[in-house]
């Protein structure tokens, strides 16, 4: 198989480069938010890092040096800290787009069905793959999340999030079709449902959901903020 040590690398200019330009759109005008960008993506970044970290000495994936410049970190590739700044940017320009674009979004009810369906399905999963680490983290994470934002009754964002994320599964699939096709990255599916959309497992888009609700929230928090703090 013909490799090439920096796809990873050029799938992440690849995917920044769009969203990168567009952030200067007049509409939008995402750059006058980089730093609430890097606020709200920087905990969740070290909270994904550290899963990551942890998931790879278990062997629950691997990366295929194959694919990669060679620089490691903590057993991680130099690339994937690279993804942890480029996917949360583009979910993150998506999410302000649609802000824009669409403030306010017709079906008000249609996040709390999704919600509902979201925890019912955790609750099924996490019953069923108690023991395939993957699975379970994944829809533990999205239960406790939800259940949180639900009981808490901030669920004011979720309408655009469940939106975004939908529309950031397009990408989405692009980016993780190249990273398991390769295979760049390397599931072990002793540790999944060994249900795959492609070549990527179905727990990845999950994975993301998690991932873009507690960064919006935390963006939204700090815009709330923006008068009262510098960067």
């Amino acid at each position: 198989m013909p490799t090439n040590t920096n796809t990873y690398f050029y799938l992440l200019l690849l995917c920044i480069s769009g969203p990168f330009l567009l952030s200067f759109d007049k509409k939008v005008s995402f750059y006058k938010e980089w730093k609430f960008f890097v606020l709200s993506m920087l905990p969740v970044s070290v909270f994904y890092l550290i899963w990551d970290i942890i998931f790879t000495n278990l062997k629950v994936w691997e990366f295929n040096k194959d694919f990669l410049v060679g620089q490691y970190f903590s057993n991680i590739p130099l690339e994937e800290y690279g993804f942890f700044i480029v996917i949360p940017y583009c979910c993150l320009f998506i999410y302000a787009c649609l802000k824009k674009y669409i403030p306010v979004i017709g079906f008000k009810n249609y996040s709390t069905y999704l919600s509902i369906g979201l925890i019912l399905l955790s609750i099924s999963l996490l019953a069923l793959h108690p023991k395939q680490l993957y699975t379970a983290t994944t829809f533990g994470l999205l239960f406790l999340s939800l259940c949180y934002f639900t009981l808490t009754h901030k669920t004011q964002h979720l309408n655009h999030i469940y939106l975004s994320w939908m529309i950031a599964l397009i990408p989405m699939a692009l980016v993780n079709g190249v990273l398991t096709g390769k295979p760049i990255l390397i599931y072990n599916n002793a540790e999944n449902m060994g249900i795959r959309i492609g070549t990527i497992p179905i727990e990845d888009f999950f994975y993301n959901l998690v991932y873009m609700i507690w960064m919006v929230y935390i963006y939204e928090f700090w815009k709330s903020k923006q008068g009262k703090f510098v960067l």
